[in-house]
């Protein structure tokens, strides 16, 4: 554990390193026993240099689902081809959602099955826009929470009155809690 520890602290120390020199950073990357801390160098390593040798490296050593994640959270590029190699369809939503969140591509929705994950991701996507595209975001959430929770803070951001719109979509929320919240929030707003 204390070896685990220590090469994922010299593996944040990573990025530093390469800025001053890339053959000593790959030197301390190539030395990190722990597998996750040696992907997270390499994958480092690829986002400055942007050698795809790096990038193939990290995921010839990722074993697992939650390191092929890994490898998509870190990556400046998006990597839909290593999210179709995670067997697990939550982890692989997720990925997408990452994917999506990141290139802004809607294509990627279609790949996400979990409703409440590309609901968020899509609410997330809706605040980093600009309006009017912000809205048409906001407006295709499946989710009815985040869709109220995304159309309520572009309405306060962008000065929009979507009050009758904010009031329908809480309607449908079907847990009585969520939705309680959403009225307490809306009370306070109008």
């Amino acid at each position: 554990m204390e070896r685990k520890l220590r090469d994922l602290q010299l593996a944040e120390k990573v990025e530093k390193i390469a800025e001053k020199d890339v053959e000593l950073a790959e030197k301390v990357v190539r030395s990190l026993e722990d597998r996750e801390a040696r992907i997270f160098g390499l994958v480092v390593l690829h986002n400055i240099t942007e050698n795809m040798e790096y990038l193939k490296n990290a995921i010839e050593t990722a074993e697992t689902d939650e390191e092929l994640l890994l490898i998509i959270e870190r990556s400046k590029t998006p990597l839909p081809e290593i999210a179709e190699m995670i067997n697990s369809p939550y982890r692989r939503d997720i990925a997408y959602c990452i994917i999506l969140e990141k290139t802004g591509d809607m294509n990627f929705s279609s790949k996400i099955s979990d409703a409440r994950l590309l609901s968020a991701s899509l609410k997330r996507l809706a605040l980093k826009k600009l309006y009017p595209e912000n809205l048409r975001i906001a407006r295709i959430i499946p989710d009815p929470y985040y869709r109220a929770l995304a159309l309520m803070e572009l309405a306060e951001r962008e000065k929009v009155d979507l009050k009758d719109e904010i009031v329908s979509t809480v309607g449908q929320v079907k847990n009585s809690a969520m939705k309680r919240r959403l009225e307490e929030m809306l009370e306070k707003k109008y």
